[in-house]
């Protein structure tokens, strides 16, 4: 008897040693992976380039016949035109961003006295529930971390990895030139091993991320320049900033829309509120044109859950990682959607005689 209890203890304080050491171990296991991951970053950004310009690489090599020079076209074009949108682009995002973050305390004193006289309208509820600009503030802190210095942070990183201009190309050919021979190859390796479940369950899943990443960047891209041309149309300050951060925010499915149109109507709203109603009209009614006809036409977001799971794995994946844990929650819904599809614990396979 006292063995046993001894045992017991000895597996108690050994457990909680491994617990300890392992706490301890955290950050350099965290550095290791920061390290690992810079190494790995230009062939993760190359792979997902590659993914979405494999369709049309097999476009070019119905018509030139070689894949070599399908993969040489389809990188040059891809290099000049993203140099020429860079180019252009760039400098008046930067310029944008650096006026705005120079008007930044001023458009924050005039919004919180538009809020706070708003919020003088609810005098009756208790204070912690009236919209005043001190309680949308922790809101936003609390539910979209980091969602204000995310801008900056995307430039400081770009800025940063500007080595990877170079590198990103060269193995963005290999992976193209490749492609197939990596996934047929893969492919046979499991058909030769047995593993048919397995392989149609990595079939479905490129399939449906695939599409889904190729057809979210597509409408961002349409969504970005049609909301630009609108917004210098209108005469509307920092037009390219605000179309960017609507077209972001538009991957996230439901609440997306309302956190991109937020960021004009505001600033709109230190004018009048007859400009801020106008500019959310206008943007509501591109996000009705974008959801009745160019999602439906491009297929791009159709992950076949129900609504309420995906505003839960919004509001999780938001809580945890911010704005970015948001636009990556629908593809990993998906992916664990797939999973439970072909691997559910309780599910009955059918053997095959």
């Amino acid at each position: 008897m006292i063995n046993n209890y001894i045992k017991k203890l000895i597996f108690i304080l050994l457990l909680m040693l491994t617990v300890y050491i392992t706490y301890l171990a955290i950050p350099f296991v965290l550095v290791i992976l920061r390290f690992i991951f810079y190494l790995l970053i230009p062939f993760l950004i190359a792979f997902t380039i590659a993914f979405i310009l494999q369709p049309l690489v097999v476009a070019i090599q119905n018509k030139v016949k070689k894949r070599g020079l399908a993969v040489i076209i389809v990188v040059a074009a891809f290099i000049v035109l993203a140099t020429l949108t860079v180019s252009a682009v760039l400098p008046y995002l930067m310029r944008e961003i650096r006026v705005l973050v120079e008007k930044m305390p001023e458009i924050m004193t005039q919004l919180e006295e538009i809020c706070n006289k708003f919020a003088q309208k609810f005098d009756f509820l208790p204070d912690s529930y009236r919209p005043t600009f001190n309680n949308i503030s922790a809101f936003f802190n609390r539910h979209l971390k980091n969602l204000s210095s995310l801008p900056g942070k995307i430039i400081e990183k770009f800025i940063s990895y500007v080595s990877y201009l170079v590198l990103v190309p060269m193995i963005l050919i290999y992976f193209l030139i490749d492609y197939e021979k990596i996934l047929c190859t893969f492919r046979q390796y499991l058909i030769d091993t047995g593993r048919i479940h397995f392989k149609n369950y990595l079939g479905e899943l490129n399939q449906t991320i695939s599409s889904y990443v190729r057809g979210a960047f597509l409408v961002m891209t349409i969504l970005t320049v049609v909301c630009t041309i609108i917004f210098l149309i209108i005469g509307l300050d920092f037009a390219l900033f605000f179309a960017v951060i609507i077209a972001v925010t538009n991957v996230i499915p439901y609440l997306g829309p309302y956190i991109g149109a937020a960021f004009p109507v505001l600033y709109a709203l230190i004018s009048s509120p007859t400009r801020a109603i106008t500019i959310a009209i206008i943007i509501f009614t591109i996000q009705q044109l974008e959801n009745n006809f160019l999602s439906p036409y491009i297929h791009s977001r159709r992950i076949k859950t129900h609504p309420l799971i995906v505003i839960l794995f919004l509001l999780l994946f938001g809580y945890l990682f911010g704005i970015l844990g948001m636009i990556f929650a629908v593809p990993v819904l998906a992916i664990v959607r797939i999973t439970f599809k072909y691997y559910y614990p309780f599910k009955k396979r059918t053997v095959s005689t």
